[in-house]
């Protein structure tokens, strides 16, 4: 199974501008009322909310690989936190990206390649399991995919975005990302890799997934 590799064919602009007619579009997705539930959610940036899961993301691998009776729960973690986010990002984050900057739709498919490539991996990982043999080499094998992935979003992406977005705009879609994840699934599914699927997935397998990890939190001491 292979890694996620560096594109080397395509080489987008370090600073993704806004066209007139993109800034418009975005303009008028933030109504008044939007503002009001950005409010209620915290108004906190997706920027913000996303590098900051960034980090939580890198400090759960560490915690993962730690040997004893605590793994099983930190890897539950880890697939859990993976999953919500990857599922935000699709849902929402993406499509906006595509829609509002400058070679957006190039950007926004590097990053689900990126994404299903490593969704790949977690799957795998996922089936191995804490317990299973190989589980440290697998579990380092997804740690760089995944951070590889991260940095490209934030550099390329993440700071597009806050500034080509206004500030309402990224705090409404930090309130829809936080949203999304309390629904979410909560572990990796091959299909589930898209804004559409991601949308329909969280009412069908989010509440399966929850399900099924309140059963595996009663049988683990």
């Amino acid at each position: 199974m292979r890694t996620l590799t560096k594109p080397a064919a395509l080489n987008l602009p370090t600073k993704p501008l806004l066209t007139a007619k993109a800034t418009a579009k975005v303009a008028k997705t933030t109504p008044a009322w939007s503002l009001r539930v950005a409010r209620a959610m915290g108004a906190e940036s997706v920027v913000d909310v996303l590098t900051r899961q960034h980090r939580q993301i890198k400090l759960g691998f560490l915690r993962a690989a730690l040997p004893g009776p605590w793994r099983r729960r930190n890897f539950d973690r880890l697939m859990r936190l993976l999953a919500v986010h990857e599922a935000a990002e699709e849902a929402h984050v993406h499509p906006v990206a595509r829609r509002a900057l400058r070679h957006g739709r190039e950007l926004a498919a590097r990053r689900r390649d990126e994404e299903r490539e490593a969704k790949q991996l977690l799957i795998a990982l996922w089936r191995t399991g804490p317990d299973g043999a190989g589980y440290l080499r697998q579990l380092n094998e997804v740690r760089r995919a995944v951070s590889r992935h991260a940095a490209r979003e934030e550099r390329e992406e993440f700071k597009a975005l806050r500034k080509a977005v206004s500030p309402a705009r990224l705090s409404m879609l930090g309130a829809e990302v936080k949203l999304t994840q309390v629904y979410a699934p909560t572990r990796p599914h091959r299909w589930v890799n898209n804004e559409a699927t991601n949308k329909l997935a969280a009412p069908v397998l989010g509440p399966v997934d929850r399900a099924l990890d309140a059963l595996q939190h009663r049988k683990t001491p």
